[in-house]
């Protein structure tokens, strides 16, 4: 019976243990940088005013709840590494294009270098809500490729703001 108890309290210390060092590690810091979300908005809204389709969204909806699950923040990862890949790398077009994307970038992919060993564990690139951005990203692009990277660009603040509510300093 001593031998359970002691085996039951190491389980309960060792697990608080992981709990804390789980809770101590900070969030990307340009999620909670007021210039990257400044950057962000400016590049944000000169690509939604160019944007006349307001009915279409290629971002998944993610409801409070769902940014609260213990995998959003990676599904929200690989579909910043997707964007990082295929919509905002540099290209001397965009870049001229939209102001502060450089800055946003070089954020961004910050953002995906501190998340990635987090996310490595699992396969998040099946995950329902990946495929399904990017389903919608592939699908509108064969048909307009510039209009449908441009409402990405437009998006992007929407993933922002998904990185910052499901990154919380449980990653």
């Amino acid at each position: 019976m001593k031998f359970l108890t002691l085996l039951a309290v190491m389980f309960c210390c060792c697990s608080l243990r992981g709990q804390a060092m789980h809770l101590s590690r900070p969030r990307p810091k340009p999620l909670d940088s007021s210039v990257t979300w400044n950057d962000l908005f400016t590049m944000t809204k000169y690509a939604q005013m160019e944007d006349a389709d307001h009915e279409t969204r290629l971002l998944p909806v993610f409801s409070d709840v769902m940014l609260k699950e213990e995998n959003s923040c990676c599904v929200n990862a690989m579909i910043l590494n997707y964007y990082l890949k295929h919509i905002l790398h540099a290209d001397e077009h965009v870049d001229k294009k939209y102001p502060h994307i450089r800055f946003v970038r070089s954020d961004l992919q910050r953002i995906a270098h501190i998340l990635k060993p987090h996310c490595e564990s699992v396969d998040f690139a099946d995950h329902v809500r990946v495929k399904e951005f990017e389903k919608n990203y592939k699908t509108a692009s064969e048909q307009e490729h510039e209009k449908t990277r441009n409402k990405a660009v437009g998006e992007t603040i929407i993933l922002f703001h998904y990185l910052f509510e499901s990154c919380s300093t449980r990653i």
